[in-house]
C-alpha cells in the first residue's frame, strides 16, 4: 500500500518532518493534495527564481467569474514536498479534484436558488463545532493546541503519531460532507491509477490530516469509480501569481490561511537551524526593533522580562516553549506596558508581515499580464517599473514635431493606458492634481512598481484578455448596476478618460435613460458639471462629444425648472444645492449652447426668494455679482433685507456666508457691505450673537490671510479703530471661555449639523 503523511496547511513542523518522511521513504512517485489538472504549474512554481509566497489561480472564462486559489508559502508542506521531488528527479503530481470541477461546483452553487427551509445559522454552527469540541476537551484554542502539541515536537515518530491522531479526532467530530466524499473518492482513484505505474509502497501521498484518514489503506471501489466517472467541468484558465503574507493571513478572508505567516516563518527558519528555542527571543527582538524604528522607547530589560514571562506562561499552560498566545500576552505586558494598542502595529508586522512573493518573468502567463508588459514597452514606460516612485508629466496634445502617428500621440495613449489601470484598481499609477488647473491637455502621474501590482494585474485578467478589454468590462458592469444619474455620468467620464470608444455609446444611452426620469436638481446640476468637463476634454481625447451636448441642453432645461424648489431646503441640503449651482454656472460660462440669460433669471428668482435657504440665496447673489448683472441699488436692497433686525440672526449670517463663497475680491472692495454687516452684528444681543459667531467664524476660515487683512481694514474704517487692532481681532483664535460659550448653545434653536467647527 501507498505511504501516507497527513499535514496541516502552512505548518512549519509538518513541512520539516515531511521532508524527513520523504528522505526515509525515498518514493518513486509523490502525490500531493492540489488540482490534478494543473500539474503543469508545479515546475514553474518551484523555479529557483521564484520566491514564496505564490499561488495557483484558476478562474472561469464566462461571467459571472468564479475563482479558486491554492496559495503556498516556503513553509507549506506541499511546497516542500514538490521541491524535494524536483530536486530528487521524482515524478510529482496533484491528486485532488480538477480545478475545472471545483469551478463548476462553484458556478452551480451560485445558480441554485436559496432554500428558505435551510437554517443557515445552524449550518454555520456545525462547521465550527469540530474545533469547538476539541477546544472544550483540551481546554486550549485550536491554534494554541497545535503549537504546543505539534509545532514544538522534536521527535519524528512522535510527530507522525500525533498528526494521525489529530486527523482521526477531526473526522470523529465532523459531519459527513458530500464534497469531501467526492474529493476522497477522486484521490483514491488517482492513487489507484498511480499504483499501476509504480509499486504501491513507493508512492508517497501527502494530504490534509483530515483527508488522510479517509483514504489511507482504503482501496478504490466501484462506488468511487461511479462517483468520479463524470465530474462536472467548467471552461477555465489558470496561472501562477505572486501572493503576500497579508493575503495568507486570516485577516484577508482566505479560509485555510495562516493566522500569522511571518511568525511561522520565524519557526520555520529556526527549525532548519535546529534552534527552535530561539523563536521566542526573535519574536520579541522584532517587536522591539519595530517600536524603536517608529519612535517608541523599548529597553533591553523589557525584552528580557517579556522573554521570562513568556516561558512562565508556557509552563503554566503546558507547553515546552512559548506559543504565539504566550508571546503576545508577554509583549503586551512588558513592551506595551499593559496596553496592546501600543504594540498592535509591531505585532502585525512581526506576526503577519508585508512579504510579497515574486515569480520569474514569463511564469505569470495571463493575457492581461502579457498585454501590460507589451504596452509598457510600446509606450516607453518600462523605466518606471521600479520600486522608487517617479513623476510623469503628460502633454495630451498632438506632437507636430515627430513623423509617426504613434509618437505624435504618445502622451494621449499613455493617459488612456494609465486611466485604464486606475479603473482596474492596478496601483502602478496614481494621478495627481491637474498639472495646470485650466489646461485640459496636461496630466501629472506618479508611477511606482511593487510586487503587489503583479497580483492586481493577474486579478484584472478575470475581466478580460487585455487591459483595454478588462477596463471596458469593468465599466460596463458599473453602468449596469448604477441607478443614479450623477453616478452614471461619472462612469461616462471614466469611459472618456480611458479612451474606450466602443463603450461611449452604451454609457451615453445609460445617462440619457436616467436623465428622462430625474427630478432632482442636485443630481441634474452635478451631472451637467460632469458632462461639461467631458465636452471640454473631448476634442483633446479624439472622441466625439456631439451626443452629450444634446443631453446637457436637456438637463439644463430640467435644472432651470427644478432648482427654485430645490433651493427651499434645510441646512443639510444647502451645500449640495450650492455645489450644483456652481457647476451649472461654470458650464454656462464654458459653453455657448447653454442659455446664460435663462440661468441669470433663475439666479434673480433665488436671490429674491425669502423662502429659499439663506446660504443658497446668498450664493445666488454672489453669482449675480460675479456676472455683473446686479446693480448697486438692487444689491443694497438685498443686503438691507437679509442683514436687518427683522431677519433671524442665524439666517442673516448664513446668507452672508453664501455671498462670500464667490467673487471675494469684489466683496472685499465694497465698503457698504461691511458697514451693513457691522451694524447687523452690533444690534444683536448675546444669545442672538452665539449662532452668528459660529457661522461667521466658518465663513472667514475660508479667506486667506491677506484677504482677512483687507477685511480688517474695512472693519476698522467702519468702526473707527485701527486696521492693526481689527486685523488682530479677525485673525485671532477663540479663547477657552469663548469656546465654552459656543458649546453651551441650545442646539434646538439652530441647526448646526452643517457647521464646520474645524476653525474654532
Amino acid at each position: 500500500m501507498a505511504e501516507y503523511f497527513g499535514i496541516r496547511h502552512f505548518s512549519p513542523a509538518c513541512a520539516f518532518y515531511l521532508t524527513e518522511f520523504l528522505r526515509r521513504l525515498n518514493p518513486e512517485y509523490v502525490l500531493i493534495e492540489g488540482p490534478s489538472d494543473l500539474n503543469n504549474l508545479i515546475e514553474p512554481l518551484c523555479s529557483p527564481k521564484a520566491v514564496m509566497p505564490a499561488a495557483i489561480l484558476a478562474y472561469t472564462t464566462e461571467p459571472p467569474i468564479k475563482t479558486v486559489l491554492w496559495p503556498f508559502a516556503e513553509f507549506s508542506p506541499e511546497y516542500q514536498a514538490m521541491m524535494w521531488a524536483i530536486d530528487n528527479n521524482v515524478p510529482v503530481k496533484f491528486c485532488d479534484l480538477p480545478s475545472s470541477c471545483v469551478l463548476a461546483q462553484m458556478v452551480k452553487e451560485a445558480e441554485e436558488t436559496e432554500n428558505p427551509e435551510k437554517d443557515e445559522e445552524n449550518l454555520q454552527d456545525k462547521k465550527i463545532s469540530v474545533y469547538e469540541q476539541i477546544e472544550n476537551i483540551s481546554g486550549l484554542d485550536n491554534d494554541s493546541l497545535w503549537e504546543y502539541s505539534f509545532e514544538q515536537s522534536e521527535n519524528y515518530q512522535d510527530f507522525l503519531n500525533a498528526v494521525e491522531e489529530y486527523g482521526k479526532s477531526i473526522r470523529e467530530f465532523s459531519e459527513s460532507d458530500e464534497n469531501n466524499s467526492l474529493r476522497e473518492a477522486f484521490m483514491r482513484r488517482i492513487i489507484n491509477d498511480t499504483e499501476q505505474i509504480v509499486p504501491s509502497d513507493k508512492i508517497a501521498v501527502i494530504t490534509g490530516a483530515f483527508h488522510t484518514m479517509g483514504i489511507k489503506n482504503i482501496p478504490f471501489s466501484k462506488e468511487d469509480k461511479k462517483l468520479t466517472d463524470k465530474l462536472p467541468k467548467a471552461d477555465f484558465k489558470s496561472t501562477l501569481m505572486p501572493y503576500s503574507y497579508y493575503r495568507l493571513s486570516s485577516r484577508s478572508g482566505y479560509g485555510a490561511g495562516s493566522k500569522a505567516p511571518a511568525y511561522y516563518e520565524i519557526l520555520w527558519d529556526n527549525r532548519l537551524k535546529n534552534t527552535l528555542e530561539d523563536s521566542s527571543a526573535e519574536y520579541f527582538a522584532r517587536i522591539a526593533e519595530y517600536q524603536r524604528n517608529h519612535g517608541f522607547p523599548t529597553s533591553s530589560a523589557e525584552v528580557i522580562e517579556a522573554l521570562r514571562l513568556s516561558k512562565t506562561l508556557a509552563e503554566m499552560r503546558g507547553g515546552k516553549f512559548a506559543n504565539l498566545a504566550d508571546l503576545k500576552d508577554s509583549a503586551t505586558t512588558c513592551l506595551g506596558h499593559g496596553s496592546f494598542s501600543e504594540i498592535s502595529l509591531a505585532c502585525a508586522d512581526t506576526e503577519i508581515g508585508t512579504k510579497i512573493g515574486t515569480l520569474p518573468e514569463g511564469t505569470v502567463c495571463t493575457s492581461v499580464q502579457e498585454d501590460f508588459i507589451r504596452q509598457l514597452k510600446d509606450l516607453k514606460l518600462e523605466r518606471y517599473r521600479t520600486p522608487q516612485a517617479e513623476e510623469l508629466e503628460l502633454d495630451l496634445r498632438e506632437n507636430l514635431r515627430v513623423k509617426s502617428e504613434k509618437s505624435a500621440f504618445l502622451g494621449l495613449n499613455r493617459s488612456f493606458f494609465l486611466h485604464r489601470l486606475k479603473v482596474l484598481g492596478i496601483h502602478f499609477c496614481e494621478q495627481q492634481m491637474r498639472y495646470q488647473e485650466n489646461a485640459t491637455w496636461a496630466e501629472l502621474w506618479t508611477l511606482r512598481w511593487t510586487p503587489e501590482v503583479e497580483i492586481e494585474i493577474v486579478e484584472a485578467s478575470l475581466k478580460g484578455d487585455t487591459v483595454k478589454q478588462a477596463s471596458q468590462i469593468k465599466l460596463s458592469e458599473k453602468l449596469i448596476s448604477s441607478e443614479n444619474l450623477a453616478e452614471t455620468a461619472e462612469i461616462l467620464s471614466e469611459v472618456f478618460l480611458c479612451g474606450l470608444d466602443d463603450t461611449v455609446k452604451s454609457a451615453v444611452s445609460a445617462v440619457q435613460k436616467l436623465a428622462v426620469g430625474c427630478s432632482s436638481a442636485i443630481d441634474t446640476g452635478n451631472t451637467i458639471g460632469t458632462l461639461s468637463g467631458i465636452i471640454r476634454f473631448g476634442s483633446i481625447r479624439k472622441i466625439s462629444v456631439e451626443p452629450i451636448i444634446s443631453i446637457v441642453q436637456q438637463l439644463f432645461l430640467r435644472f432651470c425648472l427644478n432648482i427654485n424648489d430645490a433651493s427651499i431646503c434645510d441646512n443639510k441640503a444647502s451645500e449640495s444645492v450650492v455645489s450644483s449651482l456652481s457647476k451649472v454656472n461654470d458650464a454656462c460660462l464654458s459653453h455657448d449652447f447653454l442659455n446664460m440669460e435663462s440661468f441669470i433669471k433663475i439666479l434673480f428668482e433665488i436671490a429674491e426668494n425669502d423662502n429659499a435657504n439663506p446660504l443658497v440665496s446668498g450664493f445666488a447673489c454672489a453669482l449675480l455679482m460675479e456676472h455683473g448683472k446686479i446693480d448697486a441699488d438692487k444689491l443694497s436692497t438685498l443686503i438691507n433685507r437679509k442683514l436687518s433686525k427683522g431677519t433671524p440672526p442665524a439666517e442673516g449670517a448664513s446668507w452672508f456666508e453664501g455671498l462670500s463663497k464667490r467673487n471675494r475680491r469684489s466683496l472685499i472692495n465694497r465698503l457698504s457691505i461691511w458697514e451693513k454687516l457691522c451694524n447687523f452684528i452690533t444690534e444683536l444681543d448675546d444669545e442672538e450673537f452665539k449662532p452668528v459667531l459660529i457661522c461667521l467664524r466658518r465663513t472667514f476660515a475660508e479667506f486667506s490671510a491677506s484677504e482677512k487683512s483687507e477685511i480688517a481694514e474695512n472693519i476698522g474704517e467702519v468702526m473707527g479703530i485701527s486696521a492693526e487692532s481689527a486685523s488682530e481681532f479677525v485673525n485671532s483664535q477663540l479663547s477657552e471661555d469663548e469656546q465654552q460659550m459656543i458649546s453651551d448653545i441650545d442646539l434646538n434653536d439652530i441647526d448646526l449639523d452643517d457647521f464646520d467647527f474645524g476653525d474654532i
